[in-house]
């Protein structure tokens, strides 16, 4: 820990001194006392954009947009709309810095520090001690006044916060962020070299380098049954792309949801709220046509990528995990593609009752009891059962562009469709962004963007027919959290049934291996792990390695599941003992609050 807090410092470039306590202390080990100073002071921007004044604005040059809205030329339109869009937003927006902040008092508490000030520039002029003695009564009263909103504010906050109240709401969206245990932000990059990068232009050319190789093309030896194999006749081979109306349009801008992250172009989803109603016919026209000819603008494959920390603040980038804002329209054409792709695989019924994960109908909890109740079932038989928990290499980030086209096309999705997402796939290309500097561009060629609706949904169409690869085995699927089931014969001592359960597992892993380097979907064999179970008291030995790794298979007494610790005897002793601990350091940050009155600024300014 005291590592991990020295390398955080240097990497933010903090001067730190470490000095041991040198009094007596009852403890074996003196204490060390860590000092960092605080020289700096970092001055803050706030924005305030007029939206009032940009939708008027949207409203008036409705018409020349109308007159001027030529699809085709789609690229130099849409680029000129969206430039438009982004300008407009600038010049309606005006930013400053924020060097105070005014908390939200109540009218008699800002009347009675008006008057105090008042008083302060009369005692400036006048020199009458009077007033200093008025003054100086009057701020402690203001003071303890302050003090006294506050924390009862704060007390109807707890007691409430738990109720279906809009107070309640406004208390956890203001504590949210400071309950979370651990950060996702980056400080600084580890180098190939070992050395720590935290400059942000450095860094950004760290990561531009790793995803630029990352997703490259693989290396696939032809002819392979995805791409190469004959395709059968199917019945809806012409089916075309239902056009979309604007009542749907609308009702989809309506309700989607408003957030604030800008794309590559400037534009964020919060501004369709204020976007007049009259520029919604005209990329009404686009989605459309996007849907008959399977055309894009080029901006629509261009991906501004925030990278995101999975554990540690100062990693390496295979270490991170890569966002893509895509552009903002396309998020709602997205969103109008999928309903009508999902309404195809319902009608072939090609999604699997064992995959879970981005389906309606289809949650993570009977999931979790589905797989338990199998667990168990075995387990009741008297079985010895070997649970391997699959994990796959950046999953999505791996998915196999012109394999997932070809084997689409055999599964019977209309070309259409498939026209529409080989479109979609192709030159893509984006950015990465560190502390508002950018790196180069660099093409993607591999997987699909992570933060659009769409790569989810294909990538368990893509891996539908795992499963029956995975033969003499149990499987449950949830995303790209894969867990499958493989239990001994029945009927035999227990001797046997653990030689048998080997063999068993062997075969599993070859026939896993196999799949992988089919679906050109890489395995992460240090995360692959395994969980045997049985009645009897017993903990043999297997001797299982990956055939292509030569590394052997991690055992583990307990493993977690979809945000469940699974043990070898399916306890929940070890489950519920964690989530009291969370539940008891939460309510402890939220009593502090309580206990001493105010909080701190930085607290009460968010």
């Amino acid at each position: 820990m005291l590592t991990q807090m020295c390398q955080f410092f240097l990497a933010s470039g903090i001067n730190i001194s470490i000095q041991p306590y040198e009094h007596n202390t009852a403890s074996d080990h003196l204490p060390l006392f860590t000092f960092i100073p605080l020289t700096c002071k970092r001055i803050g921007f706030g924005k305030l954009t007029r939206w009032n004044v940009f939708s008027l604005f949207t409203e008036y040059t409705s018409s020349f947009w109308e007159k001027n809205w030529n699809l085709d030329s789609l690229d130099s339109t849409y680029n000129y709309y969206t430039r438009f869009l982004f300008l407009l937003s600038c010049r309606c927006t005006t930013v400053f810095p924020i060097v105070k902040y005014r908390p939200s008092i109540p009218p008699e508490l800002r009347s009675l520090l008006s008057y105090i000030r008042a008083l302060s520039f009369k005692l400036k002029r006048k020199h009458n001690s009077v007033f200093l003695k008025e003054i100086s009564t009057l701020k402690k009263f203001a003071k303890l006044e302050i003090k006294r909103f506050f924390t009862h504010r704060i007390y109807t906050m707890l007691q409430y916060r738990n109720s279906s109240l809009p107070i309640a709401s406004d208390f956890w969206s203001k504590c949210k962020r400071h309950l979370k245990s651990s950060s996702s932000s980056i400080f600084a990059f580890i180098s190939p070299n070992g050395d720590t990068v935290k400059d942000a232009n450095g860094m950004c050319e760290i990561g531009a380098n790793f995803y630029e190789n990352l997703f490259k093309k693989s290396i696939i030896y032809l002819p392979h049954p995805y791409t190469d194999s004959p395709v059968p006749d199917f019945d809806n081979v012409n089916e075309r792309i239902p056009s979309v109306t604007l009542d749907e349009l609308l009702n989809l801008v309506i309700n989607i949801k408003k957030k604030k992250s800008v794309d590559a172009r400037g534009l964020n989803n919060y501004m369709f709220h204020h976007l007049s109603l009259s520029h919604w016919p005209l990329l009404l026209k686009l989605i459309n046509k996007s849907f008959e000819s399977a055309v894009f603008p080029s901006s629509w494959k261009e991906s501004r990528m925030i990278l995101i920390a999975k554990k540690d603040a100062i990693c390496p980038p295979s270490l991170t995990r890569p966002i893509s804002l895509i552009d903002s329209f396309l998020k709602v054409c997205e969103k109008l593609f999928l309903s009508r792709f999902r309404d195809v695989l319902f009608r072939r019924g090609l999604l699997p009752d064992i995959q879970s994960g981005f389906r309606e109908k289809f949650r993570l909890q009977t999931r979790l009891l589905l797989f338990l109740g199998d667990l168990r079932s075995l387990l009741v038989n008297s079985a010895p059962v070997c649970t391997l928990f699959i994990d796959f290499k950046s999953a999505f980030d791996m998915l196999w562009h012109h394999g997932c086209i070809g084997k689409l096309k055999r599964l019977g999705i209309p070309h259409s469709h498939l026209n529409w997402i080989e479109n979609w796939f192709s030159d893509r290309q984006g950015f990465i962004e560190i502390n508002n500097c950018r790196s180069r561009w660099f093409p993607i060629n591999k997987g699909g963007p992570q933060g659009s609706v769409l790569t989810p949904t294909l990538f368990i169409t893509y891996h539908c027919d795992m499963y029956s690869f995975l033969a003499g085995a149990t499987s449950h699927m949830f995303a790209d959290d894969v867990a499958a089931i493989v239990s001994g014969q029945m009927g035999l001592r227990f001797t046997d049934q653990c030689i048998d359960l080997e063999k068993r597992l062997c075969k599993f892993l070859d026939q896993l291996e196999f799949y992988s380097v089919l679906a050109d979907q890489p395995l992460n064999f240090s995360k692959t792990e395994a969980m045997f179970s049985c009645r009897a008291i017993a903990n043999p030995k297997f001797n299982l390695a990956f055939p292509s790794d030569n590394s052997t298979l991690n055992w583990k007494k307990e493993y977690k599941y979809l945000g469940y610790i699974i043990s070898r005897k399916l306890g929940w002793s070890k489950l519920i003992h964690n989530t009291e601990i969370k539940i008891r350091r939460s309510i402890s940050l939220i009593k502090s609050f309580k206990i001493f009155g105010c909080s701190s600024p930085k607290l009460r300014l968010a």
